[in-house]
This record gives C-alpha cells, structure tokens and sequence, in this order.
C-alpha cells in the first residue's frame, strides 16, 4: 500500500484544525451545562420569556457556528481563539442577565478562563477577560444594573454538573494533547537518528554510539570491531535499473544486516551505498565469520530479482594503539578501500593478508616476495633490512595503518626536516608546508591538501608521481599500501622529463 505524505503546510492545517475540533466538543458539553446553569438563576429571579432567547442560541447553537467558521477559516487554530473570545464576550452579558450570582458568575469567569489559558495562554486569558468586562459593561447599558447575589439551593445544585465535568474535560483534552506531543517527539528524535530508506541510524547519531563504544573501551578495555561495508558497483545498478532499484537494494541489504547481526550490534546508513556497523564484544575473527555468512547470504537471496548486488567489507578491530575515534573510522575504511581493490565482494581485516574471496572457493594467490615471512623473523635479517634503509640515500618512511610514523632513515628525516615531536604523516607534512622546507606543497589550505592526499592514498594503493623540493631538486615517489600501513620510497632524478604542472604538488 503506498504511503500517504503531506506537504508541511496540510500538515499545519490539520493540526489547527484538530484543535478546533477538540474545542468543538468541548464547547458543546461546557455550554450546555452552562445553560443549566443559567436557566436556575433566571427562574429564581422570575425572568421573562424573551431573556432565555440568548442564552440558548449561544449554548446550543454557538458550538456549530463555532465549529462552522473554523473550518471555513484558512488559519482554524486563529479562528477557535476568536470564538474563545465571542464567549468570554457573552459570558459577561448572561452575568448581568443573572443579576450578578455570585456562583454563577464566578464560575463564568473561571471556567472560560481556563478554556482560554489551556487555547491560547495568558495573552488570550487577558484579551478574554477585557472583553467579558466589556460584555458586562454592554449588559449593564442595555438591561441595568440588578444584583442578585444569593443563590438558592436549586441554584447551587444546577452549578454543580458544569463544576465538576468542566474542569474534568478539560484535563482529558489536555492529557490527549500531552499523550500527541509526547508521540510527535518521539517521532522526531526517531527521524533525527535514523535514516529514511534503509531504517538504521543515520551518520551523526551511529558516529556518536561509536564514540560511546570508544569511550567504554578506554575504561573497560572490551573487545570492539568497526566495519565499513560498501555495495559493489552501485553506479553501475542506478544507471541500469533506475533509482527506484538502488533505493530497494539498499533497503533489503538493510534488512539483510539486521537478520545476521546480533540485537546488540549497531548499524547505520553512513551516507549513499555505505555502511558503517559497530560490533561489540567482538573480536576481528569473530566478525569475519558474521559477514561471510552475510556475503554469502547476498549470493543466496539477492537484494534485486534475478541480479546478484555484491557487498565489500572492511574490518578494524579496536586495540589499544588505537589513539582516537578517528582513526578507528580511517582504518576500517581503509581496509575497505583494499577490499575494492582486490576485486570486491570480499572482507579485508586490519593484520590478515589474505581476504576472504566470493564463496570462498579459491584460494588467493601471493605474490613471490623477496623475503619470507621466516626470512623476516630471523631479527639478524631483520637487523640488516634497517641497517640497509639507514644508510640508503633514498629517502624512506614506513607508516601504520593509522598514519603514524613507524620508521624512517636519515635521508627520510632530513628532507622532510622531521622534528622530534612529529608522530603522524600529518604532522610531518604540516611541519614541512609551515617552515617551507623538503617538498614543494602548493596550495592554500594544507588540511584540505592532507584530505586529498589520503584519498588517493586509499583509492590508489599503489602510485608514483613526480614532486619538487624548496631546494630545485626532483624526486620520484613511490607508495605502496599493504594491510598494515604504507611506505613511502622518494628516488632522486636530476633531469626529470615532461613534469606536468600537477607533479608540482607532494601527491
């Protein structure tokens, strides 16, 4: 069945006309016993015929006319205050009509005072009471002044129902009212925290439960896993099948992490066909098993009729030498970006070498490498590598996945002019860009320069590219990403051919 929507204005219309409407029964069960009440003092003081007239086209008559003009008006709420405002009119000319009675015409000025606060506030209790004294006032000149002030026991009996019932209606609509309010920012906080296709948490709210999770791993120190995942080829699935397919794709993978995570797992919408989700109490291996069994759910029961839409995932456990939320989020992105670019349809976790593939069906083959994993564990061989790059000319740094500065020869170190203090590319590049030493960063905004520079980094794991130093000097760079970092390799090159004017700039 499709679903209804109104424009804000219908929507203002109908929430006006509602108050209108509440106040019509309202005023239907408070004036009639109102006339009850009238109808008492004007036969203690032996009224004529022709007094009732008014008092019983206002009591049983006004609520209709009432109700008539609120609906017909374009602003209902305005039009209901108006009419709060004829019966405080009316009300002080039926008190001079009843001499003054004391209950009676205390009651008179009581109750619609409360219709008054509860409609409109004490702005219109105020305008409400001028026009009942202008109503007496009116009273007064047209039928004299007459005071009647005892009241007999029918009198007092005939108050009692408008006494007892008003009040209690009124606090029933005012309870409804709160009830409405209480669902309309439920509604709100909802809409605030989720996304609206897919029904998980949007961006801002799942960055906060992230934060949380942080927090509460800095003081318990509780196993947490931070997952990105992506849809593969999603531009490809909006241009062939239409949006209407995207939106239904991204609404069934919704639908798909909630029925393999658990109730205690968190999962948001992080913007277009992405997905942040936060696994507590959970370790990286743990959370691998949960998304191939996701991945191959996907192959399984796909997310359109009759085409297969693939997921990719990246994985970062949190671990102490995590510094920041930050750099959580950019290590699981990270691992993301590496998913994307082993072919997609595949989970890469931050310290494993091999991700898992579709099905799982073939094994990845490894490049041949010129030192083993036992060559590497040999600490003499070990010792040697860095006794080697120690004294390389060629400039080298090795970064962690987080970017923090791991190691780095001397070369490194000069050019860059690294100070002590430096812990992160960031850091060293600023310091760079700031005292106008080692490579040539032009551009006016080093931050916005640091954030371009990382998304190349992760989009292109493997690059090279021509920089010039503040000295003249040119240098090839060579970066290589691999699952637990990246290294940065500078060759010098005296006469570099045809540099395009972007090479200008270090990445």
């Amino acid at each position: 069945m499709p679903t209804v929507t109104r424009e804000p204005a219908q929507e203002a219309l109908q929430n006006h006309l509602g108050f209108a409407r509440r106040s019509y029964y309202s005023r239907m069960v408070g004036l009639a016993l109102g006339f009850v009440m009238i109808a008492a003092v004007l036969v203690q003081i032996a009224a004529p015929a022709w007094m009732w007239l008014g008092p019983a086209l206002h009591c049983f008559v006004g609520p209709h006319v009432a109700w008539w003009l609120a609906r017909r008006s374009p602003n209902p709420r305005e039009a209901e205050r108006c009419n709060l405002l004829v019966d405080h009119f009316l009300g002080g000319v039926w008190m001079v009509l009843m001499q003054f009675n004391l209950l009676p015409s205390v009651l008179a000025v009581s109750l619609l005072s409360m219709d008054s606060m509860a409609g409109g506030g004490v702005r219109l209790v105020v305008r409400g009471l001028v026009l009942q004294a202008l109503g007496v006032a009116l009273g007064v000149a047209f039928l004299g002044l007459h005071l009647q002030l005892d009241a007999t026991r029918w009198t007092l009996l005939a108050c009692l129902p408008l006494l007892v019932c008003q009040p209690i209606l009124i606090s029933l609509i005012a309870r409804r009212a709160i009830h409405r309010l209480k669902q309309q920012s439920r509604a709100l906080e909802h809409q605030s925290q989720h996304d609206g296709l897919s029904g998980l948490y949007n961006r801002s709210h799942w960055e906060l439960l992230v934060r949380a999770e942080f927090a509460r791993f800095r003081r318990q120190n509780q196993p947490a896993v931070l997952v990105m995942a992506d849809l593969d080829h999603f531009k490809r699935i909006n241009d062939l099948y239409g949006h209407a397919a995207g939106d239904q794709a991204i609404s069934r993978f919704a639908a798909a992490l909630q029925r393999v995570l658990r109730e205690t797992d968190v999962c948001g919408r992080y913007g277009g066909e992405e997905f942040g989700l936060l696994l507590s109490m959970t370790s990286a291996s743990d959370a691998r098993e949960v998304l191939d069994r996701l991945r191959r759910n996907l192959h399984d029961q796909p997310l359109l009729d009759g085409v297969l839409v693939t997921a990719s995932f990246g994985v970062a456990e949190l671990t102490a030498d995590v510094p920041t939320v930050e750099a959580w989020l950019r290590l699981a992105d990270q691992m993301l970006y590496r998913a994307k670019h082993r072919g997609r349809d595949c989970v890469v976790a931050l310290g494993e070498d091999t991700p898992s593939q579709p099905g799982a069906l073939l094994p990845v083959p490894t490049r041949p490498s010129y030192s083993t994993p036992a060559a590497l564990g040999d600490p003499l061989r070990v010792t040697q590598l860095l006794a080697g790059l120690e004294i390389s000319e060629a400039p080298f740094a090795l970064f962690d996945p987080s970017d923090r500065l791991a190691v780095a020869n001397k070369a490194f170190l000069q050019m860059f002019a690294v100070p002590p203090d430096a812990m992160s590319f960031a850091d060293v590049v600023r310091h760079s860009y700031t005292h106008r030493v080692g490579p040539r960063i032009a551009t006016d905004d080093i931050e916005a320069w640091l954030r371009a520079a990382d998304g190349k980094r992760r989009s292109q794991p493997q690059r090279n590219f021509l920089v010039d130093m503040c000295d003249g000097r040119w240098f090839q760079v060579f970066e290589t990403s691999y699952s637990d970092g990246w290294l940065m390799l500078l060759l010098f090159e005296t006469q570099p051919a045809a540099v395009p004017a972007s090479a200008a700039v270090l990445g």
